[in-house]
């Protein structure tokens, strides 16, 4: 659905692109695991290397929605013209903002994206008294945005603290179409099926696990990973596929962001980079970053990289981006 009202946009087809080449999409295995549960296989999906999206823009009256993300790498600079919409939940950020005034953008601070693309498509279906009708002819839409939700805000985990009141207001009204017999176990079964399937990398290599949840800010490379830093580091083949990829990316420093999902969480961070002075003053920077504060500690050193444990547990690499960004502006 796009900003357009039902009776303007009659006849529009729309189409979601995955924003990861057909190539790695194995990569997800969270999103793999809950597409499969549904019935939903690689050959239904469209990638964002499955067609040429600059020509198809340029030649056709093609219009984009950004769902999850409102900053756009060098690379995808050509879809600004043709952005109508956005959501996102991460901080709003107009560096670089080049957007038609006319786009819609819903861009919030929540714990998960889904929200807002629920919220979304209530707003536009309400003035026409259907609200509900898109949740209950599409209930492998319903679930997975439930699903996303428990996933991403850790089934309203007060101690990691990632959810808002917006997000639980949203998992509540996609339970009153869900209607589990036990919602307490229910939303307990999901997480857990759901986390399993992410922390499940056995099978990638190291340079797949790079690639996994990637995230480049400016020449920063920022993986996430399902499994601690640590764990990631042990691999014999791990910063030489880290040097790798910082070369294929045109980056010049790392920030690794890992966490442990089963049992006790707990999260960690290396910086890496051949430059061993900026790799020390990023690192610095981020020990003295107080919006919010990471709570790093180091409990060694490596003259490889520069390892610490996080005790701030609520803080992911959308508390991370703002950080670097400012590093990034100041002259190091």
């Amino acid at each position: 659905m796009n900003v357009n009202r039902e009776e303007q946009t009659k006849g529009d087809i729309f189409i979601p692109v995955l924003n990861v080449n057909r190539e790695d999409f194995a990569l997800k295995t969270e999103v793999t695991y809950l597409l499969k549960t549904h019935g939903i296989h690689k050959n239904h999906l469209v990638f964002r290397d499955d067609y040429d999206l600059k020509g198809l823009l340029a030649n056709t009256g093609s219009k984009v929605t950004l769902v999850d993300h409102h900053v756009l790498s060098t690379k995808d600079q050509f879809l600004a013209p043709f952005v109508t919409e956005i959501i996102d939940h991460r901080p709003l950020d107009k560096t670089g903002w080049t957007y038609n005034d006319s786009a819609h953008s819903t861009i919030e601070v929540v714990g998960c994206c889904c929200t807002l693309v629920a919220q979304r498509i209530k707003d536009l279906s309400s003035p026409i008294a259907k609200d509900l009708d898109f949740f209950n002819a599409y209930p492998v839409c319903s679930d997975m945005l439930h699903s996303t939700i428990i996933l991403d805000t850790i089934n309203l985990s007060k101690t990691f603290n990632k959810a808002t009141p917006h997000d639980e207001e949203i998992l509540l009204f996609l339970e009153s179409l869900i209607k589990p017999a036990d919602y307490e176990n229910y939303r307990k079964g999901k997480l857990e099926r759901l986390t399993n399937a992410r922390s499940d990398v056995s099978e990638l290599t190291a340079a797949q696990l790079l690639r996994k949840d990637l995230k480049i800010v400016g020449e920063v490379l920022v993986p996430t990973f399902p499994i601690l830093v640590q764990e990631f580091l042990e691999r014999p083949d791990a910063l030489e596929a880290l040097q790798t990829t910082l070369t294929q990316r045109s980056c010049n420093l790392a920030v690794l962001l890992g966490m442990h999902l089963k049992g006790p969480m707990r999260r960690d961070v290396a910086v890496y980079s051949a430059d061993t002075t900026r790799a020390t003053r990023l690192s610095r920077f981020l020990q003295d970053w107080t919006g919010p504060a990471f709570g790093l500690s180091s409990p060694g050193s490596d003259s490889r990289y520069i390892y610490f444990t996080q005790s701030n547990l609520s803080a992911t690499r959308k508390q991370y981006v703002p950080a670097i960004q400012a590093f990034l502006n100041i002259k190091n």
